[in-house]
């Protein structure tokens, strides 16, 4: 089987990366004999250790920002990759776009000229807003019934896109874990973390990640644990007015010497400071924007590393933390989250308990499991 996959990311640092890798390298160890080649965008946050060397790849797609370029140059975008993706279609089974729209719809176009079949992924955001959006919703509406079928990370994910309209081709597997990655190893020394008791985040500087909501409601519970810190990682940008507010409510609550904003580090720092965590706080919102959380592989990432979460419901976390075994989900609302939270550093019995269920739960929720799901939907839509 030839697979030509469709993704603007082959990095470890964000979660459509983390995805392709993850699932590609699964695909690979129950098929030996398939082929994959990816089709990387532009400006891409560069590439994983991971990635395996046998795999062809060519920058042939448009940059992240693609969505909202003006219409000129998305129509120029589109007609170049296009002539780059045609022949690859060509030489593949099936055409995988991992990508949201409107990357996916390139690898559609690709496909249908090719006479191969597409399936996309449906991570959150960007696979919803399009259906409504007055440029581009007639585009989106028309492709999204073409798809072979559309694999949505999460129930949740799976629920926005049927608000927006009726489709018969969507199948909903979850986001998995390396369970074996994240297993806790010799702790690293000299770094921010090393000896302080903390709490942890993970995810861009941005509304729909809930740092706000979060580190709003670390500030509520700074006083009662005043030896307690919280670790943000994730990119943000100095002077960004969304930075900016977080980091005046952190300044004017007395805690910036509590509340350290780390940016993007290296995977063995991200698995060093998730093991040594209490809890991992990813408390995401529906944005003004419309954007939201699709599934939060991170939560995942937390339950492999023996940390119970705290997430939020009305977003992908309802998919991805189970209440009561991996963590806990609220309102989000800084309050509820305080409350939640409070219990559970108060309480070290709980917290062990909620780690072994936390191990336990990730080892179940292996890549392997994910791809076998993914090779019955190419199978079924090569035949």
């Amino acid at each position: 089987m030839r697979i030509l996959v469709l993704t603007d990311s082959l990095a470890d640092t964000d979660g459509v990366g983390r995805y392709t890798i993850r699932l590609m390298r699964a695909i690979e160890r129950l098929r030996p004999n398939v082929q994959i080649e990816v089709a990387l965008a532009r400006k891409h946050p560069g590439l994983s250790l991971e990635l395996p060397r046998n795999w062809p790849v060519k920058v042939c797609l448009p940059p992240d920002y693609f969505y909202y370029v003006s219409r000129a140059r998305f129509h120029a975008y589109a007609a170049w990759s296009f002539l780059q993706l045609l022949p690859m279609a060509r030489r593949a089974d099936i055409v995988h776009a991992i990508k949201d729209y409107p990357h996916s719809y390139l690898g559609l176009q690709a496909a249908r000229a090719a006479k191969k079949p597409c399936v996309m992924t449906a991570h959150g955001t960007y696979s919803v807003i399009p259906l409504s959006d007055a440029r581009h919703g007639a585009r989106a509406r028309a492709a999204y019934p073409r798809f072979a079928r559309i694999l949505c990370v999460s129930e949740y994910t799976k629920k926005r896109i049927l608000q927006q309209m009726p489709l018969s081709n969507l199948d909903v597997i979850k986001n998995a874990v390396d369970a074996e990655h994240y297993e806790i190893r010799p702790r690293l020394e000299n770094r921010p973390w090393s000896g302080k008791r903390y709490t942890v985040g993970i995810g861009a500087l941005k509304e729909r990640k809930g740092h706000h909501v979060s580190i709003a409601a670390f500030l509520k519970v700074a006083p009662v644990f005043p030896e307690l810190h919280h670790f943000v990682l994730g990119q943000f940008q100095q002077g960004d007015a969304y930075f900016e507010d977080i980091a005046r409510n952190v300044k004017n609550a007395g805690c910036a010497s509590r509340v350290h904003f780390l940016g993007l580090v290296p995977e063995d720092d991200k698995i060093d400071l998730l093991c040594g965590a209490e809890a991992f706080l990813h408390a995401p919102v529906v944005a003004a924007d419309g954007g939201f959380e699709g599934f939060g592989i991170v939560y995942l990432e937390a339950a492999a590393s023996g940390v119970p979460s705290i997430g939020t419901l009305d977003s992908g976390a309802e998919d991805a933390v189970v209440e009561g075994v991996t963590g806990y989900l609220v309102p989000p609302d800084p309050n509820a989250i305080a409350i939640k939270l409070q219990i559970l550093l108060g309480d070290s019995s709980l917290r062990e308990r909620l780690r072994e269920s936390c191990l336990s739960h990730a080892r179940l929720q292996n890549w392997d499991r994910n791809a076998e799901r993914v090779l019955e939907v190419y199978d079924a839509s090569i035949a």
